[in-house]
């Protein structure tokens, strides 16, 4: 069997490009992550789009390497409650979520606290507000013609007895901030 030079110099190509097929390890960035105790470990119900650019620019300025669980509010509380989490901090959640699991967390002031409106921080220090998200109400307009509500106080009429529909304060931190509010009123 005669080869040309071009024939070997082809299966020689094909060789080097096959025999990186192979390696499973080019992308796989977990190779050079830190130990579990030298990660920083984050638990968050926000959306990666909210998330992820903060985190990102956290792990640039200070080269801590981030790790993130995500999951709803009170699924993440229950992790944490459970002990043993490694969870070294809550990004989200509700006040009224925080503060009825305030004895999971340590107090902490942040010194950029004054920054903060007073009305919207937390007395004991056990947590520290983001954002601000409004919890809305919202009725079929073909099956409520008249008097439709317009804030929580309309919901304590009879009128609407049984008819109030939201989801599973266990489960939803949004719908354990609805209820809380009703019963607060």
């Amino acid at each position: 069997m005669k080869f040309t030079i071009s024939a070997l110099f082809s299966l020689l190509l094909i060789g080097l490009l096959l025999s990186g097929c192979g390696n499973s390890h080019s992308h796989d960035t977990t190779l050079l992550a830190p130990s579990p105790e030298n990660r920083l470990v984050i638990y968050t119900s926000h959306r990666d789009a909210v998330y992820e650019p903060i985190i990102r620019e956290f792990e640039a300025r200070t080269g801590i390497w981030v790790q993130v669980k995500t999951g709803g509010t009170i699924e993440l509380l229950d992790l944490i409650a459970q002990g043993d989490s490694g969870c070294d901090l809550l990004f989200g959640g509700g006040t009224e979520s925080l503060e009825s699991h305030k004895e999971l967390f340590s107090p902490y002031t942040s010194p950029l606290a004054a920054n903060i409106v007073s009305t919207y921080q937390s007395d004991t220090g056990h947590w520290t507000p983001f954002s601000f998200l409004p919890i809305v109400l919202a009725y079929n307009s073909k099956l409520v013609r008249l008097n439709p509500p317009s804030g929580w106080e309309d919901l304590l009429d009879t009128i609407w007895q049984g008819q109030i529909a939201f989801a599973d304060p266990t489960v939803s931190a949004s719908a354990y901030t609805a209820l809380s509010t009703l019963l607060q009123l």
